[in-house]
């Protein structure tokens, strides 16, 4: 409700800011001397009309014989002036022919403007200094109307061209210059309407608009009313004119977002097409039909316009607002041209040539928004576009990332299975034979060498076939291995992994390391100790690390001691710092030793700490 109270009070102070140029007085104005006081007759009469005294600004109603008045107005100069004065005739209808002294001075009929009945006309004419006469002088106006249009005629100007031609220039540009920029306005809108239809057939706006601007355009036959035949044909011309305003409300209803009645699109070619039969097949004069039909159904449909623009701006549409204060303008001049014509009012401009051109820049700045939005919405379509594609391509580029890395683990997979059977086919067998044969053979050392062998080389085989995330399954083996050598020496061992966390980045390369390192330590203790019990097991260091511990109960073995097994410390070490860990040899108070080994639970990559 306030917002609806809103735009009616601004509507209201919009049209009565508008309102003052609806009636406009553009003849009063300060410069030169004014003639007020002239005597009038009408033309043709001779001296059988006597002369009549009226004040200026005066207007007559023009009848069929009767579209023309003679004017007769006195000046007095105290002397003959040595340079020539001017004339400013601010406003006539429709042309005069100016005398002086009895001696005619000009026509303004014959001027290159077009001037029709459209609007008023303004003059400038010249008085040559050898006219003039000391005392009184007398000019002799013509002044002729158009038929329709009340004739007028405004009070003239007597003064120097200094002071004068500012005035005229401006009344120039009001009556003459602004009308034809309107009609070119409109003719640059009629193209641009053709082209964004023509893009865009199926918008019902734009066919209408175009439509209506194009059927607007005889109205400028006016212009031209005093060529040959146009004065004929000007009223039918007009009632053609007469459907753009039928039109408006069907535009204002499709701006508004409401539905356009079947009923009303039929008026459009029915209405001109009725006063156009009306005049042709009854006795009735085309003036008269089109002033008495054609004119109230135009007027009709433009307040209708209003109405409808109205109804939208108070339901929050916003191009209905836009409309709606250019709508009731137009509105508003085509009541006051009503008026002129019926002569309810006096004066000679006809206003809806101009308040058109208020409706024409409206229209424009619809289109302009309606583009303008189109532009957004393309742009954020775009935009979405463009982040769509980019996350499409994102994925695309980790699918392709995670195929290769398939990839090169399918090609890493199956070479990991061609070492493990030739190893296991080829040196594994090997081993096997030199076991069997140092077991017939009687010669326990080379057995044992042999066996070592072989479970180190199984350690290696089974290491190739450790994937990610799978320590704990590697040490699983080396526990069932190291498990079997040690109850064959009489050692227990105690093995738990099930607090060890999860650690990711293992290849087989790490997990050998890590094997390597523990079963140093389990070789260690038992030739060092020797140890009589040893126990392995796995835990948590902090959050992101794991330990695996390896203690044993016999003689603590110095790392630094010379002999192999400072340098079975070493490659331990050297293990480590490849798997960016660290190792830590701790001899225990009561007896033993502890082996402590502090992995990341994220291992780098192979290779990455030696490149480092």
């Amino acid at each position: 409700m306030r917002r609806g109270a809103a735009l009616v009070l601004a509507c209201l102070g919009l049209l009565l800011l508008a309102g003052a140029p609806l009636w406009p007085r553009l003849a009063t104005f300060e410069g030169g001397q004014r003639l007020v006081h002239a005597l009038v007759a009408p033309a043709g009469e001779g001296a059988a009309m006597p002369w009549q005294p009226v004040q200026l600004p005066h207007t007559w109603p023009p009848h069929l014989g009767d579209a023309e008045r003679r004017y007769r107005l006195q000046f007095e100069l105290p002397e003959a002036p040595r340079e020539a004065l001017y004339l400013f005739l601010p406003l006539l209808s429709q042309s005069a022919v100016v005398a002086l002294n009895g001696a005619e001075l000009a026509d303004t009929g014959n001027r290159s403007l077009p001037t029709g009945i459209t609007s008023g006309v303004t003059a400038l004419v010249r008085l040559p200094a050898d006219r003039l006469l000391p005392g009184t002088n007398t000019l002799d106006l013509r002044v002729a109307a158009a038929g329709v249009v009340r004739g007028h005629l405004a009070a003239p100007h007597l003064g120097s061209a200094e002071a004068l031609t500012p005035h005229y220039r401006l009344q120039l540009f009001l009556l003459e210059h602004l009308r034809l920029m309107v009609l070119a306005g409109q003719l640059l809108l009629v193209v641009a309407l053709l082209v964004v239809w023509l893009y865009r057939p199926t918008e019902p706006l734009f066919g209408w608009l175009l439509l209506m601007q194009a059927l607007s355009l005889p109205l400028y036959a006016s212009l031209r009313a005093d060529l040959p035949g146009v004065q004929e044909a000007l009223p039918y011309l007009l009632m053609v004119g007469t459907a753009p305003t039928l039109i408006l409300p069907i535009i204002a209803l499709l701006v508004s977002g409401m539905p356009v009645p079947r009923a009303l699109r039929a008026c459009v070619p029915a209405v001109p097409a009725l006063g156009i039969a009306l005049a042709l097949l009854t006795p009735l004069p085309a003036w008269q039909v089109m002033l008495a039909f054609s004119i109230p159904a135009a007027l009709a449909a433009v307040w209708g316009a209003a109405l409808v623009a109205a109804r939208g701006a108070l339901r929050g549409v916003r191009e209905a607002q836009l409309l709606l204060a250019p709508a009731l303008l137009f509105a508003l001049a085509l009541l006051h041209d009503v008026a002129l014509v019926a002569g309810w009012l006096d004066g000679a401009i006809l206003l809806g040539a101009y308040y058109r051109m208020v409706l024409t820049i409206a229209i424009a700045v619809l289109l302009m928004r309606r583009l303008g939005l189109s532009l957004m919405r393309l742009d954020g379509a775009n935009a979405r576009l463009r982040e769509r594609l980019a996350e499409r391509e994102a994925q695309l580029a980790r699918l392709h990332a995670e195929e290769r890395r398939e990839a090169a683990e399918r090609v890493r997979s199956q070479e990991r299975q061609r070492l493990t059977v030739d190893l296991h086919d080829g040196v594994s067998g090997h081993l096997a034979s030199i076991i069997a044969l140092a077991e017939r053979e009687g010669a326990p050392a080379i057995e044992h060498s042999a066996r070592e062998a072989l479970d180190d080389l199984r350690a290696v085989i089974h290491s190739l076939d450790i994937g990610d995330r799978e320590l704990v399954v590697a040490l699983a083996g080396l526990r069932e291995r190291s498990a079997r050598q040690l109850k064959r020496l009489g050692v227990p061992l105690d093995w738990t992994m099930a607090q060890l966390p999860e650690i990711s980045g293992v290849t087989p390369t790490h997990a050998l390391n890590v094997l390597r390192i523990v079963q140093e330590a389990l070789t260690n203790a038992v030739r060092h100790g020797p140890a009589t019990r040893i126990a392995v097991h796995g835990r948590a260091h902090g959050a992101d690390e794991a330990v695996i511990v390896v203690e044993n109960d016999g003689a603590p073995h110095a790392p630094e001691a010379p002999g192999t097994a400072g340098a079975g410390l070493e490659n331990m070490r050297r293990r480590a710092r490849s798997l960016g860990a660290s190792l830590a040899f701790e001899p225990l108070a009561g007896g033993g030793a502890r082996v402590v080994l502090r992995l990341p639970l994220q291992l780098p990559e192979p290779g990455l700490l030696e490149k480092g």
